[in-house]
């Protein structure tokens, strides 16, 4: 009798006096999707697509990755078609600095590039850090290989310049500013500037709605391209 009464509040226990605590989730993957379609006077479509993944996969390593697509048509006729894929490793060196790699692949043929290439390395630092506000600034040596439509390849050395301001409103609603400049070592007018400006608010746990304004400016672009490319889009995401 004493065994079977042993047993069952045995049985009886919470499960979590039993098991090991559960592990922290090392990644997180984001889907991004918008569509924009119009009839009437007009008739457009346009749709954009990306994917971002983060993976915490030593104690101070960190693995980020990101590849995307944005095509419009109108009355039948492509007038935009952009792909990108990048992927970065990090390695903390502290809790504030950090040194990484990143290579970047880029094609537009609106812009008149066939292939860009990027790779860069350097070092990072958190430099402004609160409960609700993050600042980090990058600067790197960096390598650009660009192969032009009906144009000849550029090539050259780079400095790049990087920074990223997040804000949170709330438990639900954020804002964020990220800032690009490269500079060519070889030509000093050959520059650079990439930035987006975005505000996410979330929907559910899953979903959320961003809307973003993006901008490119290339001040030698290849000859029919113009020196500046903005993009406006909401768009909606899912985050795992």
């Amino acid at each position: 009798m004493r065994t079977l009464t042993f047993m069952l509040a045995a049985a009886l226990m919470p499960c979590h006096a039993w098991s090991e605590p559960a592990a922290a989730k090392k990644w997180k993957d984001q889907a991004e999707f918008s569509l924009v379609t119009t009839n009437g006077n007009s008739k457009a479509t346009t749709t954009s697509a990306k994917n971002a993944f983060g993976w915490d996969f030593r104690p101070s390593f960190r693995l980020d990755t990101e590849a995307g697509g944005l095509g419009s048509k109108s009355k039948g006729t492509v007038t935009a078609e952009q792909y990108f894929a990048w992927e970065k490793v990090s390695y903390k060196l502290d809790d504030r600095n950090y040194v990484f790699e990143k290579y970047r692949w880029d094609r537009d043929r609106f812009a008149k590039l066939s292939h860009r290439h990027e790779l860069s390395a350097g070092a990072g630092r958190e430099l402004w850090k609160t409960p609700k506000d993050l600042l980090i600034g990058e600067v790197a040596p960096a390598y650009v290989n660009e192969e032009r439509i009906e144009a000849k390849r550029n090539d050259f050395g780079a400095a790049r310049f990087y920074s990223k301001l997040t804000h949170k409103f709330s438990d639900t609603a954020s804002f964020s500013q990220d800032a690009e400049y490269i500079q060519s070592v070889k030509m000093a007018k050959d520059n650079r500037l990439n930035t987006e400006t975005a505000v996410t608010a979330a929907l559910t746990d899953l979903f959320s709605l961003k809307a973003s304004y993006i901008w490119k400016h290339n001040s030698l672009p290849p000859a029919g391209a113009a020196k500046d490319d903005t993009t406006t889009a909401v768009a909606l995401l899912a985050s795992f």
